[in-house]
């Protein structure tokens, strides 16, 4: 087995900074190996990806509901 066949195409879903260098969403997908593959997966940071393949952004800036006041009774104050 090749140092080639143990290298996997992975794209960046969150930024980071590892031993790849700087990584965005924006970045291209770059080679890691299966070990690294792993640790970045258990942290949500890469998707595995096909050759020429870019995965699609994910979005994760939702707005957080508005609170709501609560009037004297505990009820929400409309």
């Amino acid at each position: 087995m090749s140092a080639e066949d143990n290298e996997i195409l992975v794209q960046s879903i969150k930024t980071f900074h590892g031993e790849e260098g700087f990584k965005t969403p924006a970045s291209e997908p770059f080679p890691v190996s299966r070990q690294r593959l792993a640790d970045l997966k258990a942290n949500a940071l890469v998707v595995e990806v096909a050759s020429g393949e870019k995965a699609a952004p994910v979005v994760n800036n939702k707005a957080a509901p508005a609170p709501r006041n609560k009037g004297k009774n505990g009820d929400a104050a409309d």
